[in-house]
């Protein structure tokens, strides 16, 4: 995926949102450098905002607003998974893909 800086360990990425990730590097690198930095502040416990948890998913996801993109995430044991990162008008078609 050709990341700026690696995340920490106990996040995981899973091939989903690997190809969603990929998908906005190549397409627009300024929007990719702005969800990568959320990522890195969500990891390291200094992004402003909470996740919205979501309701309906077992096990329980959450979503984390980065500009126009939405991260989907889960915590599994000391892991945090991400599990996708859509645009805003694309979520509801492709969140049902993330279950």
């Amino acid at each position: 995926m050709g990341s700026p800086e690696p995340l920490p360990a106990h996040v995981r990425i899973t091939a989903r949102a690997e190809r969603d990730l990929a998908k906005l590097l190549k397409k627009d690198p300024q929007r990719f450098a702005r969800v990568w930095e959320d990522l890195k502040k969500l990891a390291g416990g200094t992004l402003p905002q909470r996740p919205k948890k979501l309701k309906g998913f077992t096990p329980p996801m959450w979503q984390l607003d980065s500009g126009e993109f939405r991260i989907f995430l889960t915590w599994e044991g000391p892991c945090l998974w991400i599990r996708g990162v859509l645009r805003k008008p694309e979520q509801s078609d492709q969140l049902r893909a993330l279950r």
